[in-house]
């Protein structure tokens, strides 16, 4: 009987073991944290719209300045890489324009004025969440109407901006860019101009 019974506790013993063992080697799920955050990583595309005004420096006299206004709207494209809270990115943009509302009838007739803007732009910026707070330069390009004459005007730009996902593949942006042309001479018209143009924009970009 007491060989029975020590043989009855010894093979409970090893059974109890072989299930603890058994336990052990199989290992636990990895815990994942959930992203706070999309990725900018990758293409995007969007639309935009919003508000411009141009600077037309007459011969460098600054008493000699006319601002023409209106709305501009258009698409974008781009690129960005996350580099973990660093965002760097291109981005290029068209717009057409209708900044040539303004009170000087000595230079510029009713629809004189910038009828189209692009640029070719890199973007830098911080992260923080869901929100990017970024700075942009490139090269800008514009179409300028005068007495019925088209020029293209070539030069550079720079702003800053802000944009926010609000879901994992939308976000929406507000931006300010400021682009300067340089002096050109504006057909039509006697002597050189200084021009320069500010655009205030909205939009929505669509991230792939």
């Amino acid at each position: 009987m007491r060989a029975l019974l020590l043989g009855s506790v010894a093979a409970l013993a090893f059974s109890a073991g072989s299930a603890f063992a058994a336990d052990l080697s199989v290992p636990a799920d990895p815990y994942v944290p959930a992203d706070s955050a999309s990725s900018w990583s990758g293409f995007y595309a969007g639309a935009n719209v919003g508000y411009g005004y141009s600077g037309f420096l007459h011969d460098g006299d600054s008493d000699d300045t006319s601002q023409l206004q209106g709305w501009v709207g258009g698409v974008q494209a781009g690129y960005n890489w996350d580099l973990g809270g660093v965002v760097l990115g291109v981005e290029a943009d068209a717009s057409f324009a209708n900044i040539n509302e303004g009170d000087d009838e000595d230079h510029f007739e009713a629809d004189d004025g910038i009828h189209g803007l692009a640029t070719l732009r890199g973007r830098a910026g911080v992260a923080v969440g869901s929100v990017l707070l970024y700075g942009t330069a490139g090269v800008a390009w514009a179409a300028l109407d005068t007495e019925g004459v088209g020029q293209s005007l070539t030069g550079w730009v720079a702003g800053v901006g802000v944009e926010s996902f609000v879901t994992d593949t939308i976000s929406v942006k507000a931006e300010y860019l400021y682009h300067d042309f340089g002096s050109v001479y504006v057909e039509g018209y006697d002597g050189d101009f200084d021009i320069t143009a500010n655009t205030f924009k909205v939009g929505v970009n669509f991230h792939f």
